[in-house]
């Protein structure tokens, strides 16, 4: 059987496959089977109560070659729905020679990879395998057996598979589909574009659309990929995918009240609400509005994680008072979690930089929290914040003595020492680090940095590059070596790329637009450079002066004089190492 639908079909298919299967094959005693139609309106989902579902029992190996095929395709959808309704993987699994044996129809294998993908479970490719050895010419079965072994990591294997489905079926439109995923999957937009144009106009699904729409925007041309995902949107307004995209889209393009539409457009689908909502919070914080944030988040349902989430977001915002709102009433709680007495620490220093008042929240803790991990980093943070880095530095080893597995302790006193100028002491806790954990390319990065500091920038841009080597999306090894090479001119269509994938994978970080902006700004791409860097400064409430002065610098190299003068002023507030220089730049 070679099937024909469209990804998009298969999606309204794959909800009401129980339904459809088990009308089909349980329609009547006679084994006929009518029209689809007929079964729906005849025949209710099979009905079992508690007593007669066998919780815990199998169903009987029976002798199948005494089977007539209708009784085979019941007995095959038998032994499914057995194992969905005991939550039974692994008798799933044990049933598979018994499905491939009686040739049972693609549907009940695709309801049954559907369930295992949707559990995660690890047996998920091994059975979608067998049924795909099954039906090798169905291309539902092809894309789901795909999107298993991408779930798994498996995604050159995934991309073979269809390579070679395609060598058998070229030109298979669902097929070249599923390849494309795959390759936005790993940011192989080009390669992901030319595959879906190669499919015809008259085939292409919203499906089709919707990649088109990705590839184009992980290519940085938003204005191309805007009516593809509209579209998109338009013919599938249930699925919330193109209005994710379509609001990542509006961000990069500074176009915020579009973008602001389209999340809550998406929350008018069955997305989870709190995750769009928690972007829509920060797209007000980052505008600076945060009335308007709290407005989200009274619509948002009465969970106290949810708001510690919130409030912590509020507090890096520096909306001291609206965090303060939304913290209080929680530390009320006679059941109060901890973390709110965490956040409230982190809130005391931050707004009013009293030491003191900022730890006795740490002491307010319940004692069998009081000393635990978190509550200890959180007081070396505060004791190094408040210039007390003697004592943050003992808290930080005596961290690694109590809590030895953690690389938390380590990473704190090695950023402390390195803040005190005493870099080699830095190093040493570093390689030591390393040495324990040499799988962590956090550590590696954080040593990387030091190096840096430290001078020695030879040996720092070398372990980056090991880093990116070993860790292909490693985003700030990426964005470390990409902006090296655009800082010394070197190497600029090469800075431009690693910054372009640094950037596709951290979106939102504000040091990274900078990053691609400078590299676009030495490779010529005056006009590119402008865009990001002008999308830099709207992503946070903290924008580092070197960021300012990078605006003014492409600002005035495209003659935007009064924009540039602004951007130098930014610059100056900030009082940075270098002000003199900035001043005159501003008096030019």
């Amino acid at each position: 059987m070679k099937s024909t639908m469209s990804k998009h079909s298969q999606l309204s298919l794959f909800c009401l496959l129980s339904l459809v299967v088990t009308s089909l094959f349980l329609l009547n005693n006679s084994g006929c089977v009518g029209s689809r139609a007929d079964a729906q309106e005849t025949q209710a989902p099979l009905q079992v109560s508690d007593s007669e579902q066998g919780l815990g029992e199998r169903l009987p190996v029976l002798p199948q070659h005494e089977f007539t095929e209708e009784a085979k395709s019941v007995y095959a959808f038998l032994l499914c729905d057995q194992a969905f309704r005991n939550e039974d993987e692994a008798a799933l699994l044990e049933a598979t020679d018994i499905l491939k044996d009686l040739h049972t129809p693609a549907p009940i294998w695709m309801e049954a990879g559907i369930w295992l993908l949707g559990r995660k479970s690890p047996m998920a490719v091994s059975f979608l395998e067998t049924a795909y050895q099954t039906w090798p010419n169905d291309t539902s079965l092809l894309m789901l057996y795909a999107e298993a072994l991408k779930e798994k990591g498996a995604n050159t294997q995934a991309k073979q598979l269809v390579s070679d489905f395609l060598v058998k079926n070229p030109g298979t439109p669902d097929a070249l589909l599923e390849l494309a995923i795959l390759e936005i999957s790993e940011q192989h937009y080009d390669k992901a574009l030319e595959l879906l144009k190669s499919i015809a106009r008259s085939e292409r699904t919203p499906l089709v659309e919707l990649n088109m729409g990705k590839a184009l925007a992980g290519l940085l041309r938003f204005d191309e990929a805007i009516p593809y995902l509209l579209r998109a949107h338009q013919a599938m307004p249930d699925l919330p995918e193109a209005l994710l995209e379509l609001g990542r889209v509006y961000e990069r393009t500074n176009q915020w009240e579009k973008a602001v539409k389209s999340y809550e457009d998406v929350l008018k689908t069955n997305f989870p609400s709190k995750n769009i909502l928690l972007k829509l919070i920060s797209l007000c914080l980052q505008q600076k509005k945060p009335e308007k944030a709290l407005r989200y988040l009274a619509d948002a349902p009465n969970d106290i994680p949810f708001q510690l989430i919130v409030a912590d977001m509020f507090i890096d915002a520096k909306n001291y008072l609206q965090a303060t709102t939304i913290l209080e009433p929680i530390v009320q709680k006679p059941d109060a979690p901890v973390e709110v007495y965490l956040l409230l620490a982190d809130l005391t220093w931050e707004h009013l930089h009293d030491l003191p008042r900022a730890l006795s929240w740490l002491d307010k803790m319940p004692e069998e929290y009081r000393q635990s991990s978190n509550a200890l980093l959180l007081r070396v943070h505060l004791l190094a914040r408040a210039e007390e880095k003697e004592q943050a530095v003992h808290f930080a080893r005596e961290g690694k003595k109590r809590f030895p597995d953690e690389t938390k302790f380590w990473e704190a006193e090695a950023r402390i020492l390195a803040s005190q100028k005493k870099n080699q002491q830095a190093l040493q806790v570093m390689q030591q680090a390393v040495k324990r954990w040499p799988e962590d390319m956090s550590m590696l990065f954080l040593m990387g940095n030091i190096l840096d500091e430290s001078g020695d920038k030879k040996a720092a841009f070398k372990l980056m590059e090991a880093i990116i080597e070993r860790e292909p999306n490693n985003f700030q090894a990426l964005n470390y070596v990409g902006y090296t090479l655009a800082e010394a001119n070197e190497q600029i269509d090469r800075a431009v790329t690693l910054l372009e994938r640094a950037t596709g994978l951290a979106p939102d970080r504000a040091y990274i637009v900078d990053s691609l902006a400078w590299a676009y700004y030495r490779a010529g791409r005056t006009k590119d450079a402008l865009r990001e860097i002008r999308r830099a400064v709207t992503l946070g409430s903290r924008i580092d002066a070197a960021i300012w002065e990078h605006y003014g610098d492409i600002a005035h190299s495209s003659g935007l004089a009064e924009e540039a003068r602004k951007a130098y002023a930014k610059a100056l507030e900030l009082e940075p190492d270098n002000a003199e220089e900035l001043r005159k730049k501003l008096s030019r």
